[in-house]
């Protein structure tokens, strides 16, 4: 079945007479739908091979036994907006599952992919992004990653948002050290646009570079490995850094003491404004900083 899908855009259903889907290689949801609202049912059965259009998509029924039971082998070019619902990720506009599924199937034939590297991406801190600001900068951060990623690879490059936070990028022809200075260059763009925007993002990502494509599932648990090795790594150098914080904390705080004891005059019985003012800027720039460092930190 791989032959009829090898373009990227021909939807490839399966059904029994009675409608029941054996296979699709899009959601079963979706399937459900354009059976009905392409009212294919109602032109089975079919003895020959038969073709018609509606909506300006091209529509294929070719009539097959198998293990002895009559099925239906339905085949649909849909027209862009389609097929952009389909495959494409309304919020990014990267490729979505149903594409990285569909293109899975018939990745060992595409000749841009003998040499390749995947990458997969996540974003650390979207769980505390929504929980402290909303869902909808959530979903901003999300975009902010789509478009990162889209600006930073080649146009024979793939990137989906595979769900929820997580990336996958298929990098055609590449070497490892390409494939780092790509991974830097996303992170710096995620960087400046979240800047921009007032949104600290912070993401792990994790590469593998196989000689052979063949074992694909071993490719995507190496490239899983190391994101979420970065994401350890982080964790402990956060931990390292809130010790050394817990310490600096501790000599401010020493500071502090005997800058507020010099802030009242005990012998006038006065108070010292100019030290007062120092304490209070002094104190907030502390909190300003704590509550950074616990920003830029914290899932």
């Amino acid at each position: 079945m791989k032959r009829y899908v090898k373009d990227g855009k021909t939807i490839c259903i399966l059904i029994n007479r009675q409608g029941m889907i054996y296979y699709s290689n899009i959601d079963k949801d979706i399937t459900e739908k354009w059976l009905r609202d392409f009212s294919i049912l109602d032109y089975l059965p079919v003895e020959h091979t038969f073709n018609f259009n509606v909506r300006n998509s091209s529509i294929t029924v070719d009539k097959f036994v198998l293990d002895k039971t009559e099925c239906y082998l339905i085949l649909i070019q849909p027209q862009e907006d389609l097929y952009k619902f389909a495959y494409r990720d309304p919020l990014t506009s990267l490729y979505n599952r149903n594409y990285w599924e569909h293109l899975m199937c018939g990745i060992l034939q595409h000749p841009m992919l003998r040499k390749f590297a995947l990458v997969i991406i996540d974003i650390d801190n979207l769980k505390r992004i929504n929980d402290n600001r909303g869902h909808l900068v959530g979903d901003r951060a999300i975009w902010i990653v789509g478009k990162s990623i889209r600006e930073s690879i080649r146009k024979q490059d793939i990137a989906v948002r595979y769900g929820g936070d997580e990336f996958f990028v298929l990098l055609a022809n590449t070497k490892k050290a390409i494939v780092k200075k790509v991974i830097d260059r996303i992170k710096e763009n995620i960087r400046k646009r979240g800047k921009k925007e007032n949104i600290h993002i912070e993401i792990s990502a994790g590469m593998a570079c196989p000689n052979s494509i063949n074992k694909l599932e071993k490719v995507i648990t190496m490239a899983d490995y190391n994101m979420y090795k970065e994401k350890r790594e982080k964790k402990v150098q956060v931990k390292h850094i809130g010790d050394e914080l817990k310490d600096i904390k501790q000599k401010i705080e020493s500071v502090r003491e005997k800058l507020n004891s010099k802030v009242l005059d005990e012998r006038n019985m006065s108070i010292n404004k100019e030290l007062l003012e120092l304490s209070i800027k002094m104190d907030k720039l502390i909190f300003e900083y704590i509550n950074e460092f616990k920003e830029k930190h914290s899932k």
